[in-house]
């Protein structure tokens, strides 16, 4: 049984019981006559709790395998699919970055996707919204709050439902892996910190709120999804705990990210992710297991590229981040594969060496 299917089980017991005790208390008229459906803070509060008692369970034996990774690549379905490696990758990775994409998407769910399941691969699909709607002052039920307001907006959900049933198949089957708003660091009007000033901190919690939401929606239309909160991979070089910034901006998500399936991250610093891959495995590791989601430089450095992976490909690195919850690596696409030969042959013997099909 695979490391993440192993995790869900144990996750799956301990939500069930403590959801159908919060969903009998739910039911019930509160102490101020409120019905179920105006209580959200209330029923937050119990999928807070379960999620809290899974990421604290014990890790099951075999947690963090040393030495296995799903290799995965961008950054879309159709190209993934005519990629050199994609004989050795076990998930193709693709992205949504506005509805503007449904025109292919909605095309993609009648024979490009049903392909991708049908070969046994996963499908990794990548959220990004840092360019998408307006970046405006939006109301919450915590006050106004700055940043993209997409994400935050109804709209989003009713397009996380055209997501969910475009991507969604059958629990059983290879997995659909969710790295929901990837950089959020970025959407609020000030990034990477919790307090940077109110309405940013009001926009993290509106945010939250979405992510449980846009969860929900993929766990009921898609059972063979599994979510995760996306992060930049710059987080972990710096601390700032009194406004929340650096490695406290983590901590703010900390309930979140127990009710996660896995944790995502990405890797593009444009001279050195060496030590950002290590250090946020590590840092996410505690919740579950981690996905590196997009690696490759901001400033497309080949020198950097190779000097990354070959420092990251090598059996005593794997063996600490493996150790550490990485199950994945998605390389964010083809681009040093096809301009070298070495690059080309450094991926390839890496696959042949670390990689699996199985999560």
């Amino acid at each position: 049984m695979s490391v993440l299917k192993r995790f869900h089980t144990l996750k799956a017991i301990l939500v069930f019981f403590t959801t159908l005790v919060g969903l009998v208390v739910w039911s019930l008229p509160d102490i101020a006559g409120r019905p179920p459906a105006e209580r959200t803070a209330s029923t937050s509060a119990v999928t807070t709790a379960a999620g809290t008692a899974a990421g604290t369970a014990a890790r099951p034996p075999g947690f963090g395998r040393a030495g296995k990774l799903v290799f995965g690549l961008g950054p879309s379905l159709d190209s993934d699919s005519t990629s050199p490696v994609a004989d050795q990758l076990g998930m193709f990775t693709t992205w949504y970055n506005s509805p503007n994409d449904f025109g292919f998407l909605t095309n993609w769910s009648k024979d490009l996707i049903p392909q991708v399941y049908a070969g046994g691969r996963a499908i990794h699909l990548v959220v990004w919204l840092g360019g998408a709607g307006q970046v405006a002052t939006v109301q919450t039920k915590y006050g106004p709050a700055c940043g993209r307001d997409y994400p935050l907006s109804s709209s989003f959900l009713s397009d996380t439902r055209r997501l969910a049933q475009i991507f969604g198949r059958e629990a059983g089957g290879p997995p659909l892996y969710v790295t929901l708003f990837t950089e959020l660091q970025t959407y609020p009007c000030k990034a990477n910190t919790w307090a940077a000033n109110q309405e940013v901190t009001n926009y993290y919690l509106k945010l939250k709120d979405q992510y449980v939401a846009a969860m929900g929606i993929f766990h009921s239309l898609a059972p063979n999804a599994r979510i995760s909160l996306g992060w930049g991979g710059w987080q972990a070089r710096w601390d700032d705990p009194a406004k929340g910034g650096g490695k406290s901006l983590i901590g703010h998500f900390d309930d979140v990210l127990r009710q996660s399936d896995f944790q995502s991250f990405q890797a593009m610093d444009s001279k050195n992710n060496v030590d950002d891959i290590r250090n946020m495995t590590q840092i996410l590791g505690k919740y579950g297991p981690v996905m590196v989601a997009h690696y490759k430089p901001d400033d497309g450095s080949a020198g950097t590229w190779a000097n990354d992976l070959q420092a990251v490909f090598t059996d005593d690195y794997i063996r600490q981040v493996t150790g550490a919850g990485l199950f994945a690596f998605s390389l964010m696409d083809s681009k040093h594969l096809t301009a070298s030969t070495e690059s080309l042959q450094l991926v390839q013997n890496a696959a042949a060496r670390y990689g699996t099909r199985t999560g």
